[in-house]
């Protein structure tokens, strides 16, 4: 079996996201490896400017870090070593494809829906985006 050195786990504190969060780790700690733990905002208009959007930025931070927490202190409890990006994106599954490429990953765990299932019938947009057009493993957790 390939061994993996950097996983990618995109999360959106979905049921299906928190799964992918326990397969992501086993196969971390089964293998020495690194996750990177990724959450995307949706992107803010770029007609949106000066006080309004600082305020949508901050927003999105303090969302982020609601959603990442329970990711983290699960990362840290089981000594898994991780880094994270939190960045907006009007297409999440072309971000996560970008960054798999940039950061040199060489595995994406990631739930099959997210937090919107009308978004997908049989799988989430996002993911079938993944599956489509990233040129690495992935593992679709459900």
């Amino acid at each position: 079996m390939k061994k993996f050195k950097k996983i990618l786990l995109p999360v959106d504190g979905s049921k299906h996201s928190l799964l992918a969060k326990r397969n992501a780790i086993a196969l971390a700690s089964a293998m020495d490896a690194e996750i990177l733990l990724v959450y995307i905002t949706g992107a803010i208009p770029a007609i949106i400017t000066g006080k309004p959007r600082e305020e949508a930025v901050k927003s999105q931070q303090e969302e982020a870090d609601v959603v990442l927490a329970p990711y983290r202190k699960y990362l840290i409890e089981h000594k898994i070593n991780f880094n994270e990006i939190v960045t907006p994106a009007f297409n999440p599954g072309n971000e996560i494809c970008k960054i798999a490429r940039t950061e040199n990953c060489d595995l994406i765990v990631i739930g099959s829906r997210g937090l919107n299932d009308m978004e997908g019938l049989v799988m989430g947009s996002v993911t079938h985006r993944v599956l489509a057009h990233c040129g690495i493993p992935v593992l679709v957790v459900r």
